[in-house]
């Protein structure tokens, strides 16, 4: 026997084999529910992430703020000079949430709007 005849009978050996074999009939389902579980997870994990990620750095704006002197002046809500004696602005925790807002509630044909 030769490799060629070797070859042959090894060859139709598998496809008997093979086609003895097949696979379950929920496997397709079981595999795309398991692919679509897995980027579930993914998004959650991720959506957690930015989550922890914004609450950190709103917590370190506040935290490193400085407590500078205010004035004697009333607070107003227009203020009516335009004097600061505070050379340095300061952003506000306020200030990010609501920039933050923005980026998020903005519709993207009304930026591209805005982009023009």
């Amino acid at each position: 026997m030769n490799d060629e005849e070797l070859d042959a009978v090894i060859a139709e050996r598998f496809k008997a084999y093979e086609a003895g074999i097949h696979l379950p009939d929920e496997f397709k389902r079981r595999v795309v529910g398991s692919v679509r579980c897995k980027r579930r997870l993914c998004r959650a994990g991720a959506l957690c992430l930015l989550c922890v990620t914004v609450a950190v750095c709103i917590a370190l704006s506040c935290a490193m703020r400085s407590n500078t002197e205010r004035g004697d002046a009333s607070p107003t809500l227009i203020a009516n000079t335009a004097v600061t004696t505070n050379a340095t602005s300061n952003v506000s925790c306020l200030m990010l949430l609501g920039y933050l807002r923005e980026c998020f509630n903005r519709s993207r044909p009304s930026r591209r709007k805005e982009e023009e």
